[in-house]
């Protein structure tokens, strides 16, 4: 039912409790660093999700910004059955704003997670009218071809090579513009902080 803030609070009281653990084997500390990896990429996906949902849709503007941030969203790594969401609030969106190309990309994308048998029937229904027209009206920040992170800030795409800061906690990242400035995910650390890294596993005497 999208109880957005009640999972980010869970996922970042766990991020904050990771610093505290005292693991004892190389593989414990690996699964905290995933561990960490995962709160991240909710927090981040939550929050953008959570600042979508709150803009306004009144111009196209509006609209392609929403449809931008919802596409981001899709590339946040989150488990399958979220994945299907996400893909599914994108390829509506898109189909709406009549990029259909686009939306097209999405369709297929959530038709391989193998989503339930009315959700690919309808997922196909939609890409066949895509695949009729494969043109996308609007141009939009965002190119689903070139890797990139989602700024924890200014929720825009950091593409691969681009300079970026990372807070020291989240592992989030964000654009060149916003070091020094509290992480926005784990909200206590500062972004671009050079530290010594998550230290977590005893030390063997």
């Amino acid at each position: 039912s999208g109880k957005f803030g009640e999972a980010i609070e869970k996922f970042r009281s766990i991020l904050l409790s990771i610093p505290l653990l005292a693991v004892d084997t190389k593989q414990e500390e690996v699964e905290a660093q995933q561990l960490r990896e995962i709160c991240c990429s909710y927090l981040v996906g939550l929050t953008m999700e959570t600042a979508r949902k709150e803009l306004p849709k009144a111009t196209i503007e509006d609209q392609k910004r929403i449809c931008e941030m919802a596409a981001y969203f899709t590339h946040c790594n989150l488990q399958p059955i979220h994945q299907i969401l996400t893909l599914r609030t994108a390829l509506n969106l898109f189909f709406k704003l009549k990029n259909y190309k686009t939306a097209g990309s999405f369709a297929r994308r959530l038709l391989e997670l193998g989503p339930k048998p009315e959700v690919a029937q309808q997922t196909r229904k939609i890409l066949q009218a895509c695949d009729k027209n494969p043109t996308d009206e609007h141009q939009l920040l965002y190119d689903e071809h070139n890797p990139f992170d989602v700024c924890a800030a200014s929720y825009t795409p950091i593409y691969k090579g681009a300079e970026c800061e990372s807070a020291p906690l989240s592992g989030a990242k964000y654009l060149p513009k916003f070091k020094g400035e509290v992480c926005r995910v784990d909200r206590v650390s500062q972004i671009g902080k050079s530290t010594a890294g998550l230290k977590i596993r005893r030390k063997v005497r």
